[in-house]
Parts: structure tokens; C-alpha cells; sequence
């Protein structure tokens, strides 16, 4: 199935390791095959990973974009853990994404990873009795 992909004037895209801009006016693409994308817009940078699950996200991202991540699946996985000790209330959202993981649905695992950060910024700890 093939994927149209709109480009804004002055957007850039990753596209299997290369970086396109555009620099003249809107552009439509179209991939008839797979290949490792992103675009600007969707990233995390590195100065903006600040907490665990934005350094989840960030694995992502490398995941989605590098032909062999294995590196950051390691790092996924420890990320997972901390996550986990901190809000055990994540661990249906780190299943998820390890279920996309392992069905090569890695742009909807960043997506995921994305939405958990949002609920990470939102958790508020439980008051502990005592």
C-alpha cells in the first residue's frame, strides 16, 4: 500500500537516513514501498529528553528511523522498567508498545511512546499514608 506524504513549504522529513527539505511550495509524494520516516515536526530532540519517558521517546524515534536499532531496543527496555517503578499505572501503555514493537508497527509505538509522556507530565503521586 502505498503512502502519500504531503511536504509544507520549509518542512523536513527523514526519510531511511536522509533529510529532505522543502524549499519551495507544497509537494506530494508518494512511497509505494517501506522505508524508515519521520518527520520534523513529530521528533523529540536530544536538549528536550528530560525524563524517563521522554527518553523512551526518544529510543523510539531511533528505532523508527535506524535500519538496526538494537542499541536502543536494549535501552527500551531498561527505560521500561524505571518507567514502570515510578508509575505502575504506565504498564498497559509499555505493553502496547512493545505489541507494536514486535509487529513492526514502529511510527504507532512512537505515537504510544508520545502519548505516555503526556501521561507521565499529567501523574500526580499517590499521597502515601502515614
Amino acid at each position: 500500500m502505498a503512502l502519500k506524504l504531503t511536504i509544507k513549504p520549509g518542512e523536513t522529513v527523514y526519510i531511511n537516513g536522509a533529510e529532505i527539505c522543502n524549499s519551495g511550495a507544497g509537494v506530494s509524494l508518494v512511497i509505494k514501498n517501506h522505508c524508515r520516516i519521520l518527520r520534523e515536526s513529530e521528533m523529540i530532540r536530544e536538549s528536550d529528553v528530560t525524563s524517563p519517558c521522554s527518553k523512551m521517546v526518544f529510543a523510539l524515534q531511533q528505532i523508527v528511523l535506524k535500519e538496526n536499532p538494537f542499541e536502543e531496543l536494549n535501552e527500551l527496555s531498561r527505560l521500561a522498567v524505571q518507567i514502570l517503578q515510578t508509575i505502575p499505572s504506565a504498564a498497559p501503555h509499555i505493553l502496547e508498545i512493545q505489541h507494536l514493537l514486535s509487529e513492526k508497527k514502529t511510527h504507532i509505538a512512537f505515537k504510544k511512546g508520545k502519548a505516555l509522556m503526556a501521561l507521565e507530565a499529567g501523574w500526580i503521586p499517590e499521597a502515601k499514608n502515614g
